[in-house]
């Protein structure tokens, strides 16, 4: 049985203080560049190896990545690391770069440095500012969870081949990546989901990414960057930010330093976007799929897709809530067999400027909510979706609103206008919005243009007279008839409402002609118009007015003038009402005005035929003015009910 170790022989044994790696002479010999990096670190100078990216490991330019991982974490005794941290220019580093859960207490500044090996900070926390600018990294970055206190720079021609990982990084700064490239054609190049950065997120001035860059859920307080960028999805998405917080704005837009491209989709579905969304003069290119996808963002600003902001593939703002304007103005839109523009349930605080486009878009904007739209009707392709869109004002020329927004509204697709026998799927919102708005912007004349033209649509698509299912078909067909007439009738007379005053014209009309066929036939020969009261007739004193009376017959052989007729009686007292075309029509034309000549007058009808359909056919002077009195006392009832309820505003069709 083996002796127990003595306490005291475990205390002679050499107990090593720090872990391999944490102590000078671990790396002994130095390479010459690892001696001048020592010397650089402990006077707090840059070790400049060389001004340019080395391509090959000479000895002056090469650094071990474990030594270079000795200095990041302070030192040593014998080596130790100034103030202002390892400041490294130009160096080759081979093998892995390992700083997973280490602490740096400096800031770290790598660049112009080719890194060969992989490069990890996963858990790292740098206590400064972090730059790899100008650096090639051969097998990307993988830094989940890094907390650095300062910015993090990956630009200025900085180049990762694979991917580079920030997944739950806290950055303190900026998170620089502009003029950076970053390469990884399988999958993400770019992935900073869940990151938290207190600054800046830049991607611009000749960044370029081969792969998608992703920053789902990230946290950024300040612009989210990426104008004059270059996004290559490789067939997949370019750029994902979907449930991102941007606590000021984004940029998309190019100028005249260059242009922001994008292959692949771009998308900030419910991201929540504290400034602007400003696209302007982007290109959004993504054959098979959507170029912007934007579904339920939230903007407190204005988005900007206008100038010569092109967009190859669907643009969806599907639910997105927009605090200012949202500019099209110029923009392309192309999505070939779609709404090239969605826009439903959006709500747009301010205009909505759809104008000056190159070639008509079509769009989904159902249920849309925009305080003013300003757009130009030749921007509206055919099959666009005006259903549910709601708006507060509309900026055109007023001299041509009507005319014009009658063609708008001609742009919805054949179903949603009751066209192909589909009148069931017609769309009546459009019509009454516009109704609404003109009539609320002063344009009276052409609110009820439209109002006009709705009626027309319906009469044309068979809305009218329509029966509930089960009706037995001849009921169906004779509620259908009657009203079809009535619809067509009323707007013959008054424009279904909206013209009253031309069924004052009809009245008019009715009026004097009617007036002048009474006079016509109250005058001889005809004489088919006379006293109502029979004791005029039956007075001896008269008997040279009625046309059949012996007196009147010889009266009128011997030459006597306007014998045999009422109209011109000479022996018809003062007393008695003297005939008048004019008040006689007006006095059946309006039914309740009595100016006595109703009662006084009517027409000399012939004694009735035996058979009815006989009386009906027969046909005389008198039976005319009877057939004139029938229809002028009908349309008198029925024009003036019209009229009182256009003035009182029951019949009126509602242009709400």
């Amino acid at each position: 049985m083996p002796k127990p170790t003595s306490v005291a022989r475990i205390r002679r044994e050499p107990i090593a203080k720090l872990a391999v790696g944490r102590l000078l002479s671990d790396f002994q010999p130095l390479l010459p560049g690892e001696q001048a990096l020592l010397l650089a670190c402990r006077r707090g100078e840059v070790a400049e190896l060389g001004a340019s990216l080395p391509e090959v490991p000479t000895d002056t330019r090469h650094i071990r990545a474990p030594f270079l991982r000795f200095l990041l974490l302070g030192g040593d005794a014998q080596a130790p690391v100034h103030e202002r941290g390892v400041q490294l220019k130009g160096a080759y580093v081979t093998d892995q770069l390992d700083l997973t859960g280490c602490r740096i207490p400096y800031n770290v500044s790598l660049k112009c440095c080719r890194f060969v090996g992989p490069v990890r900070a996963q858990d790292a926390r740098v206590e400064g500012l972090m730059t790899l600018e100008e650096s090639h990294l051969a097998q990307g970055l993988n830094a989940d969870r890094l907390r650095c206190a300062g910015g993090l720079f990956l630009r200025h021609r900085f180049k990762a081949v694979g991917q580079v990982r920030l997944l739950s990084a806290h950055i303190g700064g900026d998170l620089e990546c502009g003029g950076g490239h970053f390469e990884r054609t399988d999958k993400e190049a770019f992935r900073a989901d869940g990151a938290v950065v207190k600054g800046d997120v830049i991607f611009n001035d000749g960044f370029k990414a081969t792969g998608t860059v992703q920053l789902l859920g990230a946290q950024i307080g300040g612009d989210l960057q990426c104008c004059r960028g270059q996004f290559e999805g490789n067939g997949g998405d370019a750029l994902l930010a979907n449930r991102a917080f941007v606590a000021g704005s984004v940029f998309f837009n190019s100028d005249s330093k260059g242009t922001f491209k994008a292959t692949g989709t771009v998308s900030l579905s419910g991201a929540h976007i504290g400034g602007k969304l400003e696209c302007a003069d982007g290109k959004f290119e993504a054959k098979n799929g959507d170029a912007l996808s934007a579904e339920r963002v939230v903007v407190k600003g204005s988005v900007f897709l206008n100038r010569t902001f092109r967009a190859t593939g669907q643009v969806r703002l599907r639910g997105a809530q927009i605090g200012g304007d949202l500019a099209c103005s110029g923009g392309q839109f192309e999505a070939e067999g779609k709404h090239a523009l969605l826009l439903k349930r959006a709500v747009v605080m301010g205009a909505w400027l759809f104008n000056k486009l190159e070639t008509p878009v079509r769009v989904d904007a159902s249920h849309m909510e925009v305080a003013v739209l300003v757009d130009a009707i030749d921007s509206w392709a055919a099959g666009s979706v005006l259903d549910g869109l709601r708006y507060g004002a509309l900026h055109d020329d007023a001299r041509a609103l009507g005319k014009a927004r009658l063609g708008w509204l001609q742009k919805q697709s054949v179903e949603h206008l009751g066209g192909n026998g589909r009148s069931d799927d017609f769309r009546p919102q459009p019509w009454r919005q516009l109704q609404h708005v003109l009539r609320d912007m002063g344009h009276a004349e052409d609110a009820r243009q439209i109002g006009v033209a709705f009626e027309q649509q319906l009469y044309r698509i068979g809305r009218i007279g329509q029966s509930r299912e089960g009706v037995w078909p001849p009921v169906a067909w004779c509620r259908r008839v009657v009203a079809r007439s009535g619809h067509s009738l009323f707007g013959m007379l008054s424009g279904y409402g909206y013209r009253p005053m031309r069924l004052m014209a009809w009245m008019t009309l009715v009026w004097l002609f009617c007036a002048f066929c009474y006079w016509r036939l109250a005058l001889p020969p005809h004489g088919a118009i006379g006293p109502s009261d029979p004791l005029v007739f039956q007075h001896e004193r008269y008997a040279s007015c009625v046309s059949d009376s012996p007196v009147a017959v010889s009266a009128a052989g011997a030459g006597t003038q306007n014998a045999r007729n009422w109209y011109l009686c000479g022996p018809l007292l003062a007393e008695y009402s003297t005939f008048s075309p004019l008040a006689y029509s007006l006095d059946l034309l309006l039914p309740l005005v009595d100016l006595g000549q109703d009662k006084a007058w009517g027409a000399l009808v012939p004694t009735p035929q035996a058979t009815p359909w006989n009386e009906f056919l027969a046909f005389s002077p008198g039976h005319l003015v009877r057939w004139l009195v029938w229809f002028q006392t009908l349309f008198g009832w029925i024009a003036s009910l019209l009229l009182v309820g256009i003035v009182s505003g029951f019949a009126r069709r509602s242009e709400e």
